[in-house]
């Protein structure tokens, strides 16, 4: 039986069980579609295909669309926000975590737009090791974007 769930001044209709996979999908089940199913009490034989058959149906997208843009403004997490981070790995520079003789730069001396965009930092007493995240995946986005 299906139950009405008002969105943005939209009625949808969905069943118990599609809300609480819906919820779960955004919350404990970290968008993991199989995870929110058999948390949402579906079988765990069936999970995998009525996550994904979920994830597919447009009433079913439209409610979860809706819940996480709730829950990013709550955050404060916002277009801008997120394109300044993408923008902090596409135009990083490793060079700027490093003094001139190639020492690691002390925390207070990195940029906030440099150590953004750093993924890992290992240091030993004989080296130093610094991952940072995917630039051309940041560009790429960004491209995609503009």
């Amino acid at each position: 039986m299906k139950a009405s769930v008002e969105i943005n001044d939209k009625q949808l209709d969905l069943t118990p069980r599609e809300v609480l996979f819906a919820n779960h999908y955004l919350g404990e089940a970290g968008f993991n579609a199989t995870k929110a199913a058999k948390l949402a009490g579906y079988s765990e034989y069936t999970a995998r295909q009525i996550g994904y058959e979920n994830l597919t149906k447009p009433y079913i997208k439209e409610y979860i669309r809706s819940r996480s843009s709730e829950i990013l403004e709550q955050l404060g997490i916002t277009q801008e926000r997120i394109l300044a981070e993408l923008a902090k790995i596409a135009f990083s520079d490793v060079t700027e975590v490093f003094n001139e003789d190639w020492s690691l730069k002390s925390n207070e001396e990195i940029a906030p737009s440099v150590s953004g965009a750093i993924k890992s930092l290992k240091k030993t007493d004989s080296s130093v090791s610094v991952q940072m995240h995917d630039k051309i995946k940041a560009l790429q986005i960004l491209w995609e974007l503009c």
